[in-house]
């Protein structure tokens, strides 16, 4: 499913003045006259949800509702979007492996599927970033395809014998 952002194709950060005209453009686009073969057989947005999504970016608090809403459920999905650009996902959504003496935390990529493609080692997460909350992070790259993502961890309690 589309976010309203992804409709009317304007960042979260758009102006009132941008929506209105996303608005205006997107509506015209969809106009039965403008449309290509393509777009008639269902390939563009209905009419309803560019209105619903107007309706929602075009007024300030239904918007930061909206927003807060759509990154809760990325975060309950396992991922949220940062300032970088890469989609940020925790080592707790990865599976742990034992390779001999040596554990791997593999993934499987979100875009291209491929089976553990994500592949983190323990000398990997001991060489993560202070994420100024407590945490780290590191950035992995898909051995399959060009995907950067970024895993936030804690760092693990030491076992006493």
């Amino acid at each position: 499913m589309k976010s309203y952002y992804e409709i009317l194709e304007v960042g979260p950060e758009a102006s009132l003045e941008e929506v209105k005209l996303a608005y205006k453009l997107k509506l015209l686009s969809t106009h039965p006259d403008k449309q290509r073969d393509e777009q008639r057989r269902g390939v563009v947005d209905s009419i309803d949800a560019i209105k619903k999504a107007y309706e929602t970016l075009s007024d300030p608090k239904k918007a930061q509702s909206y927003h807060e809403e759509l990154q809760e459920s990325f975060k309950k999905q396992g991922f949220s979007i940062n300032g970088s650009g890469l989609d940020v996902y925790t080592l707790a959504l990865f599976n742990i492996t034992e390779n001999g003496n040596v554990l791997l935390w593999t993934r499987n990529c979100p875009r291209c599927t491929s089976p553990e493609a994500m592949l983190l080692t323990e000398d990997d997460l001991e060489n993560g970033t202070p994420d100024g909350s407590g945490g780290y992070q590191i950035m992995v790259q898909c051995s399959s395809c060009s995907l950067w993502i970024t895993v936030t961890y804690e760092e693990a309690e030491e076992e006493e014998d």
